[in-house]
């Protein structure tokens, strides 16, 4: 799979608070915001369908 890298600007509580989260269940960041980017895609995909 080609990536493409991003920078992204994240609230520092935010992020810390998260990576306490993820570091015990296994989760690295870009792999979870793929994720939800990819969901979030598929769910707008599908509302335009229903237009």
């Amino acid at each position: 799979m080609a990536v493409r890298k991003a920078n992204m600007t994240i609230d520092p509580d935010v992020y810390e608070r998260f990576i306490k989260i993820a570091e015990k269940k296994g989760i690295r960041v870009s792999t979870w915001v793929n994720a939800r980017m990819k969901e979030f895609v598929e769910q707008e995909e599908a509302a335009d369908l229903k237009k």
